[in-house]
């Protein structure tokens, strides 16, 4: 049985499952296009996902073939996995913008031992023990969480307008979440779609991946996007996972407030000792103890710890400690 809805404002909401995966499902949304169907994100690669995406638009009506085109509002697998067999059920083109395409290329790359001795190497400046290194080696070994198959092969930009029927889809570029994170826009009514920028409940994941630490401030990045939807006077917000948001400039601040609870936690947790990223990751609040954390998963913590490192950084409340390898950092 098929999980879509029209949910107003001439949207559909498709429920896409994910097996195997704790967030059990993406909401993909559809809308009527001149050419047939855009799609906003398409969902987690599988039989079960492709079922649940191809079922949901019979059961409003639409088909599969009908989709003209899918726009992604970053690269993660559990948007962009379908994006292949829409593309071949239907010619659709792949939208995305332009600073995710090179992290979708390298999330499809081949997950063989070269890649992941390139990730253990990574591990090793971050402080980590061999034994996490070895847990996270035997664990990563497989196929790519999405394929080339599923490229993009159209740029988005800020404040670029898809066509849809009647009306317009205008993208707000929204970095942090991923570099190239994009929003989306109904400029006929109050409603965006936020992807994972914005979730109802969930806080969305934020995480810089070349450790120790690196140019990039994910972080800043993240709150500045959530400041710039909280000025847009758009009240309504449609997330990829979760229910929809009633109050999107105040669930925007909510985050921002709960992100510098985090570094002020951090900061304090540091007292006078010298760190590695490993064990700042260590010492930060999580919703489970470290101990229980799958070795994916805890590599995906050290990602957000070094995004929380990164900015301490920024705000120099934090400092690299000269010539200490692997490298520790240190309250100033």
């Amino acid at each position: 049985m098929s999980d879509a809805v029209a949910i107003g404002d001439g949207i559909f909401q498709i429920t896409v499952p994910m097996t195997h995966n704790p967030l059990g499902s993406t909401l993909v949304y559809a809308m009527e296009s001149p050419g047939g169907i855009v799609l906003v994100d398409a969902g987690w690669d599988g039989d079960e996902g492709w079922e649940g995406l191809t079922g949901g638009l019979e059961s409003v009506g639409h088909s599969i073939t009908e989709v003209e085109g899918v726009v992604l509002t970053h690269f993660h697998p559990d948007h962009t996995g379908l994006c292949g067999r829409v593309r071949d059920a239907s010619g659709a083109w792949i939208a995305m913008h332009e600073a995710d395409h090179e992290m979708f290329r390298f999330m499809s790359a081949s997950h063989d031992a070269v890649w992941v001795t390139d990730q253990q190497e990574n591990m090793v400046r971050a402080g980590a023990p061999q034994e996490h290194r070895d847990a996270f080696g035997a664990a990563a070994l497989g196929k790519p969480p999405a394929g080339p198959e599923s490229a993009p092969d159209r740029t988005l930009t800020d404040g670029e307008v898809i066509a849809l029927a009647g009306r317009n889809l205008r993208v707000a570029f929204t970095p942090g979440h991923t570099p190239g994170h994009a929003c989306f826009y109904l400029e006929d009514a109050d409603v965006m779609f936020t992807g994972d920028h914005v979730l109802q409940k969930t806080t969305p994941h934020v995480g810089n991946f070349v450790y120790p630490i690196e140019e990039r401030d994910a972080l800043a990045e993240f709150m500045d996007s959530l400041r710039r939807v909280q000025s847009m006077g758009i009240t309504r917000g449609l997330g990829a996972h979760g229910l929809p948001i009633t109050d999107l400039p105040g669930r925007a601040k909510e985050l921002v407030e709960h992100h510098e609870e985090r570094l002020d936690h951090l900061y304090d947790a540091f007292g006078d000792d010298e760190l590695t990223l490993w064990q700042v990751a260590e010492r930060m609040k999580w919703y489970r103890p470290w101990s229980d954390f799958h070795p994916l998963a805890r590599n995906m913590a050290v990602s957000e710890a070094a995004a929380h490192l990164r900015h301490l950084v920024t705000r120099e409340q934090v400092g690299q400690v000269p010539g200490s390898e692997p490298a520790r950092f240190a309250r100033r």
